[in-house]
């Protein structure tokens, strides 16, 4: 590693001001580092694609669970592209089987999800190192570019998302009508044209944005082996000694000249001068000056805690021996301390999936009564006929359970499950805002009320819905119970509301 042919400035960054250099640097070789992502990517997606033509999705999951297999060789090419070195293509191909094999399988299983991957995968490729190496090296690496790295991974998978939903979107508003290309059917499911739209615009975006996850990772990982190693200062010293070099290559004839100009000089008399040295107040000036230059006018300002009300003048600059004890056992808990802060990250992560997921839980849950608080009205015209039912509120009778049970005692079965079904029908849709249309069928109907989002309505509605069916299609006849049972529950769930 010559550190004088590094092509970026070897200084001290914070996390993001990192993340920001490695993306400059996959702009500046991302041809490169695109076709080494793309490459062996398409390579594997055609014969899936032959093995699995059915099964899109699989062959896109396949793909996107080997990612850190596919980050290796860009991240090896970089590495070279860093020190000014660019590799040939055979140099590539010989070392190839080395960058994908070393210790694949464990990036491939167990740290697959690992949320600082691409912070740790120049210890894997780079470095060669593993087993409990590698671990005593990224204790020794981890520390405060912990969350930048998970927030790299996390930015770098939602643009991803974004370019791939964008790409469909753009597919669907430029594809011309005389192709026929149908995305979605007419229940609004993926086609099989449109899973393999869905998984080669996932391959292209995982791709595109490849370059940049992997490069950020390696200058978080550059900039911590600055910051412990302190390339920036070995850079200037070397620097410096070149320069002092050529300095001297530059005065070694003139010392030469001065040399014999000198003896040349010695043989006549002259008056000798005495070295003038420093008096008490030159010497002052002086420490003065070089105090107050930039290597030393520095000002810091340090604060503590102290008890309110106490006088500096008073205060005890001792630190009691147990204080120091204690902070020196802290300091030996250097590897607690970065598992400490790994179960950080994992846990942050988990707090924020189980908030989203509870989010969508509840608005899921309470879509019926959460929906109700904004009553909008139908856009269409509620029919008045369903399955050849009457269902306006006019034609009900005002006790509508208790007229299903004269209808049913009087052997009037149809009519009687009937009746309470167009009731049901009918408040649904002049209560509850439902847009039933004249060409639903039963099951529709129940599935738009289960859509609600209110259990025991659906419950009742659809107990009511199969024995309708099995009475008007299938000649079945209900047991008394059962019409006794959802009379109770029509007059729990629908009759409160029409008071």
């Amino acid at each position: 590693m010559d550190l004088d042919k590094i092509q970026v400035a070897p200084a001290l960054r914070s996390g993001w001001q990192a993340v920001d250099l490695g993306f400059l640097m996959a702009r500046a070789w991302y041809r490169p580092l695109f076709i080494a992502c793309a490459l062996p990517v398409f390579l594997l997606a055609v014969p899936l694609a032959i093995l699995l033509p059915t099964h899109p999705l699989w062959v896109s999951f396949i793909l996107w669970w080997l990612k850190p297999f596919w980050e290796r060789l860009p991240l090896y090419l970089a590495s070279r592209r860093l020190f000014d070195d660019h590799p040939s293509y055979p140099e590539i191909r010989a070392r190839a089987w080395r960058i994908y094999s070393f210790d694949c399988l464990p990036n491939l299983l167990w740290r697959r999800f690992s949320v600082q991957r691409a912070f740790n995968a120049p210890v894997t490729v780079l470095e060669e190192l593993k087993g409990k190496r590698r671990g005593e090296r990224l204790r020794v690496l981890h520390g405060k570019y912990s969350d930048v790295a998970l927030s790299n991974q996390f930015v770098c998978f939602c643009f991803e998302v974004v370019f791939c939903v964008g790409l469909v979107i753009a597919f669907e508003f430029f594809t011309p009508d005389r192709w026929n290309v149908e995305i979605y059917d007419k229940y609004d499911e993926l086609t099989l044209a449109g899973e393999w739209l869905y998984a080669f615009a996932g391959m292209l975006a995982m791709t595109l944005i490849m370059p940049y996850h992997a490069m950020a990772g390696f200058s978080l990982y550059l900039n911590r082996r600055i910051e412990l190693e302190a390339w920036d200062i070995e850079i200037s010293f070397r620097n410096l000694a070149n320069r002092k070099q050529r300095e001297i290559s530059r005065a070694a004839g003139l010392a030469v000249a001065a040399l014999l100009a000198g003896l040349l000089a010695s043989l006549a008399p002259q008056n000798a001068t005495a070295a003038v040295g420093h008096d008490r107040d030159s010497a002052a000036r002086l420490i003065e000056e070089v105090l107050a230059g930039p290597d030393y006018g520095q000002q810091k300002t340090v604060r503590r805690w102290r008890f309110k009300g106490e006088d500096e003048a008073e205060e005890d600059e001792s630190v009691p021996e147990w204080i120091v004890d204690f902070l020196e056992w802290l300091e030996s808990l250097a590897g607690f301390r970065d598992g400490v802060s790994q179960f950080a990250g994992w846990l942050k992560l988990f707090l924020i999936a189980g908030f989203v997921l509870l989010v969508v839980y509840l608005l899921r849950r309470y879509r019926g009564p959460l929906g109700s608080l904004v009553r909008r009205e139908p856009t269409a015209k509620a029919p008045e006929v369903l399955f050849g039912l009457d269902v306006t509120p006019e034609s009900l009778p005002r006790d509508v359970p208790a007229e299903v049970r004269e209808l049913w005692h009087a052997g009037q079965f149809r009519e009687a499950t009937g009746l309470l079904y167009r009731a049901s029908l009918s408040r649904l849709i002049d209560r509850h805002a439902l847009e039933f249309r004249a060409s639903h069928t039963e099951a529709e109907c129940a599935e738009l009320v289960r859509a609600r989002g209110i259990d025991s309505l659906s419950a009742f509605f659809g107990d009511l819905t199969r024995v309708w069916r099995r009475l008007a299609y299938g000649h079945q006849v209900p047991a008394d119970d059962v019409i006794d049972r959802l009379c109770d529950a029509w007059m729990r769930e629908l009759a409160d509301e029409a008071t």
